[in-house]
């Protein structure tokens, strides 16, 4: 890994929370610049912007040019990569997963440190964000992640965390994620690994974000590599009833296919065990010890 920090404006205080944005190129930091990132006391933003193994030539759009904005560049590829090298560089005591793409308001980011001074047990806390394009299934009241309510998955973007808890012991699986051969469930992953190592992790029904561009799992209805990365992500998730879970998720499918939107139901599972074979044979499990590879500030 080769990193260059471009940019380092400290905050006069050391901040509480790190908003910790990934991103590609130049046209990655154009959007970050567009979205929406209030100047929050306690909080700061860390950029970390992958150019790729061969590099390229970027600069801080004017946006950025803020003293709670600090931004790396890096010579590598894979979201779970550049997500694992931000977390590695980070110094707050809260950390907030984030995309390029999602837009911040100040009450949002100060209810994160709430509901973390709120819930002084807990490593991981979840919450909500708004959009105008699509809609997702939430609980009403709090719910442990080792316990979710059917219907409920968590988003990255969604994910804040405790940084002494995690930072240099658990990382992101790089087999998974934007740019690996797993191309999502990056964020599954990573929570398993959290609550199997002690962790403890909820969900809190409070909106901290807006995010109105399609995910990745909703622009690749169509693609293998959507089931055959479900049946790598649910043998982690589920080693024993995946199976029966690989069934009923191909039955869910078909008012979907029935409309042109996905493959058919046996296309869903035959794709869905050819992802778990990979799993297998590629050894995707356990998660490599990335402490190895990412030194700590």
């Amino acid at each position: 890994m080769e990193m260059n920090e471009k940019k380092t404006c400290p905050a006069k205080d050391t901040p509480m929370l790190q908003v910790m944005i990934c991103t590609y190129g130049q046209e990655g930091l154009k959007r970050v610049a567009a979205s929406s990132h209030p100047k929050v006391e306690g909080v700061e933003y860390l950029v970390c912007c992958q150019l790729g193994p061969d590099g390229e030539d970027v600069y801080a759009p004017k946006a950025l040019d803020r003293d709670d904005f600090k931004l790396l560049t890096t010579l590598t590829r894979g979201l779970s990569v550049n997500r694992n090298i931000a977390l590695s560089q980070a110094t707050a005591p809260l950390l907030l997963i984030s995309d390029d793409d999602v837009d911040y308001t100040e009450e949002g980011l100060l209810a994160i440190i709430d509901a973390f001074r709120a819930q002084p047990d807990m490593d991981i806390l979840t919450f909500r964000y708004a959009s105008t394009s699509h809609s997702k299934y939430y609980p009403v009241s709090r719910c442990d992640l080792s316990t979710p309510e059917k219907g409920y998955f968590v988003t990255s973007f969604e994910i804040a965390i405790r940084r002494e808890t995690i930072q240099g012991k658990i990382w992101f699986n790089e087999n998974f994620g934007i740019g690996a051969g797993f191309p999502s469930g990056e964020e599954d992953i990573f929570i398993k690994d959290c609550l199997d190592a002690g962790l403890k992790g909820m969900f809190v029904p409070i909106t901290i974000a807006r995010h109105d561009s399609t995910t990745t799992s909703e622009r690749n209805l169509m693609l293998a590599s959507r089931p055959q990365t479900k049946g790598a992500v649910f043998l982690r998730l589920h080693p024993r009833q995946w199976p029966l879970r690989m069934i009923a998720h191909a039955l869910r499918e078909i008012p979907l296919w029935r409309k042109g939107l996905v493959p058919s139901p046996l296309a869903y599972c035959l794709n869905w065990l050819k992802g778990v074979r990979r799993a297998k044979k590629e050894k995707v499990f356990p998660t490599p010890d990335y402490s190895l590879y990412y030194p700590l500030p």
